[in-house]
C-alpha cells in the first residue's frame, strides 16, 4: 500500500530536475591573425569602437558555474582558449559547480561576501531583490550600454533584463538570453519534442503528425502494447516518461498555468492555475497512462535520462520526450546507430503535444536560461575585461566563430557565403572542450545557433523551425500567455513562502490510493493557506480590467 507522505518522499529522492537547454557548439568570421602561428583568429573590437584593444595587466577571474567539466584545462587545454586568454590576457580560476549544490554554494557565498568575481546564476527574484537591497551584487555602471553595446542588445533581448532593471532602479543581474541574434517565432515557447518510433506506428497502421492530443498519443501507445511491432516483448515500455516529462506530456499541454502560475480571470480577478479543471484533465490522462500501463510501472524511479535511453540506447520504448533542437536530433541518431544499429530518419519521428481543445498551451517562456553576476567586491579591472569579452561573444559578426571555430581551419564560406563545416561529423565543442560553458554560455546561449549551425542535418534544423511556428499557430493569447510582469516580478513574504515542486507534486496525486478527483480537490484546498494570501495581495494591487 503506497502512502502519500512515503511517496514524497521517494519522489524527492529519486526525481532530478532538469538543468537546462541548449547545445554546445561554437565559431567566428575569422581574418587576420594566427594563433600558435597557425589557427587563423577571428578580428574584434572586444567592447571598444575603434581600433584593438590592449590589455597589459594579466588577470585572474574567477568563475562559478554548472556544467564545467572537471577534466578540462580552461586556461590551456585547446586553441581555442588559448586564444581567448592570450587575447584578453587572462586566466580562467573556474569553479565548477553540480546541480544540486548550484543554488546553494551561490547563496551562502552571496550572504557571505565571499562570491568568486563572476557567477552563473540560476535566478530568484525574491532572493534577487533582498541581494540588490543589501548590496551584495555588484551594481553596473549607469553608462554600460553605451560600452558595451553587444550586451546591451542582448540583455534588451532577454526581456527579463529591462523588467528588473525598472524594478530595481539599475542594472545588477544581467540574464542570458536563449534567443538574439536567430528567433523562430514572436513568443518564446518551449522546445521540448516527442521522439515517436515511425517504423511501428507505420506497423501498426497510426497516422504520421507534427502534433497530436495527449488522447491520440495514448492510442498510439496502446496499439504497440497490443501488436508490439519491435518484438520487444515484455520489455516494452509504449510512453518512456520519468515525472518531468510525463507532466510536460499529460498535463502542461493541457494546463496552461500547472506550474503554479497565477493570472487574470475574464473579470480580472487573479486564479490559481494548479486550481483549474484542465489541470484534473491533465492528471486524469496521466494517470489512465499509469494504470494502463502505457508508461513504465516504474517511471517515478527515474532517474536523468533514463527514459529518453530506453527508446535511443535499449530501444524498447515506442515515444519519449526530449529536448527539440537539432543538437538533441542529432544526439539521438548518432546514439541509435551506434547501440541499436538504426538509422534515424527510418525510425524516428517528432511531433509535440497539444491540449484536447486543440490548442498549444504554455506561457510565453521569459527568453532567458540563468543570468551573470558580479561579486559587489570585484575589482574594476576585472568587471571590464568580462565585460569586453561578453561584448566581444555577443556580437553578430563573431557568433560563428564562437559556435564553430577558426575559419578556415574548422569552417569556411561556400561559392554561395554558406557557412559549411570543415570538421566532418563533429561539433567544435568536441575538437575545444574549453567552449562550454566558459565562451559559448558566456552571454548568449547556442540554443538559437542551432537554428543555423551547418554542423547540424539541414533537415534537423529545418524540422525545428517548423515545429517551432507550428506550436505558435496553434496558440492564442489564452494559451500562449503574454507575460503579466506585475505577477512576474511581485515579491512579498506571502509568495516568497511558495516553493512547490510540480513534478513530484503531480506524481504523487497519480499514484495516491483513491478517487483521484477527490484527491486533487483535497489538495487544492489544503494549499489554501498559503494560496489565499497571495491571490488577495495580486487583486488588490493589480486587480480589475
Amino acid at each position: 500500500m503506497m502512502k502519500r507522505k512515503w511517496m514524497a518522499v521517494f519522489l524527492a529522492v529519486v526525481t532530478l530536475a532538469l538543468g537546462a537547454c541548449g547545445a554546445k557548439e561554437e565559431g567566428t568570421e575569422g581574418q587576420n591573425g594566427t594563433v600558435n602561428n597557425e589557427t587563423p583568429a577571428p578580428t574584434g573590437d572586444a567592447g571598444k569602437d575603434e581600433g584593438e584593444k590592449e590589455y597589459a595587466e594579466h588577470l585572474v577571474i574567477s568563475l562559478a558555474s554548472v556544467q564545467v567539466n572537471e577534466s578540462v584545462d580552461y586556461n590551456n587545454g585547446d586553441e581555442f582558449t588559448k586564444w581567448w586568454t592570450e587575447k584578453f590576457n587572462f586566466e580562467w580560476d573556474v569553479i565548477g559547480l553540480s546541480w544540486d549544490v548550484w543554488a546553494e554554494r551561490l547563496r551562502v557565498w552571496i550572504n557571505s561576501e565571499d562570491m568568486p568575481d563572476v557567477a552563473t546564476w540560476d535566478y530568484n527574484h525574491g532572493e534577487a531583490m533582498n541581494y540588490i537591497e543589501q548590496g551584495l551584487l555588484y551594481r553596473l555602471p549607469d553608462d554600460w550600454k553605451e560600452r558595451w553595446p553587444n550586451v546591451a542588445q542582448a540583455y534588451e533581448d532577454s526581456q527579463l533584463g529591462p523588467a528588473l532593471e525598472e524594478m530595481a532602479g539599475g542594472t545588477y543581474i544581467l540574464p542570458k538570453p536563449i534567443f538574439s541574434t536567430v528567433k523562430p517565432t514572436e513568443k518564446v515557447v518551449p522546445h521540448v519534442t516527442v521522439y515517436l518510433r515511425k517504423d511501428w506506428a507505420e506497423a501498426v497502421g497510426f497516422e504520421l503528425k507534427d502534433y497530436y492530443t495527449v488522447t491520440e498519443l495514448l492510442e498510439y501507445a496502446r496499439l504497440i502494447k497490443e501488436q508490439d511491432p519491435g518484438n520487444v516483448g515484455a520489455a516494452l515500455v509504449p510512453i518512456a516518461a520519468r515525472p518531468e516529462m510525463a507532466l510536460n506530456i499529460f498535463i502542461k499541454s493541457n494546463a496552461t498555468y500547472a506550474e503554479g502560475g497565477f493570472y487574470k480571470d475574464a473579470d480580472g480577478n487573479y486564479q490559481w492555475g494548479p486550481a483549474n479543471e484542465d489541470t484534473l484533465t491533465g492528471l486524469q490522462l496521466y494517470q489512465q497512462a499509469f494504470k494502463e500501463g502505457l508508461i513504465s510501472p516504474e517511471f517515478y524511479a527515474y532517474t536523468g535520462t533514463d527514459d529518453n535511453a530506453q527508446f535511443y540506447v535499449t530501444g524498447v520504448a515506442g515515444a519519449t520526450m526530449m529536448q527539440g533542437m537539432a543538437g538533441a536530433m542529432t544526439q539521438c541518431e548518432t546514439s541509435m546507430r551506434d547501440n541499436l544499429g538504426l538509422e534515424y530518419d527510418a525510425v524516428v519521428h517528432t511531433c509535440f503535444i497539444i491540449g484536447e481543445d486543440g490548442k498549444y498551451h504554455s506561457p510565453e517562456q521569459i527568453n532567458y536560461w540563468t543570468t551573470v553576476i558580479f561579486s559587489p567586491s570585484i575589482s574594476q579591472e576585472k568587471f571590464e575585461r568580462y565585460m569586453d569579452m561578453m561584448d566581444f561573444a555577443a556580437s553578430e559578426e563573431n557568433n560563428v566563430f564562437l559556435r564553430m571555430g577558426f575559419e578556415g581551419v574548422d569552417w569556411e564560406y561556400d561559392e554561395n557565403g554558406e557557412i559549411v563545416s570543415l570538421l566532418d561529423d563533429k561539433v567544435a565543442s568536441e575538437k575545444y572542450p574549453s567552449v562550454y560553458p566558459c565562451y559559448d554560455a558566456m552571454y548568449i546561449l547556442a540554443d538559437e545557433f542551432q537554428l543555423i549551425n551547418p554542423s547540424y542535418k539541414k533537415e534537423f534544423r529545418d524540422r525545428v523551425v517548423k515545429l517551432y511556428e507550428e506550436k505558435y499557430a496553434l496558440g492564442d493569447e489564452a494559451t500562449i500567455p503574454s507575460i503579466d510582469w506585475d505577477v512576474q516580478l511581485y515579491s512579498s513574504d506571502a509568495k516568497n513562502k511558495l516553493s512547490y515542486n510540480w513534478i513530484n507534486e503531480y506524481a504523487e496525486l497519480v499514484l495516491e490510493e483513491g478517487d483521484l478527483e477527490t484527491n486533487w480537490r483535497n489538495w487544492v484546498e489544503e494549499q489554501q493557506y498559503l494560496i489565499s494570501p497571495v491571490i488577495d495581495e495580486l487583486n488588490a494591487e493589480f486587480g480589475g480590467n
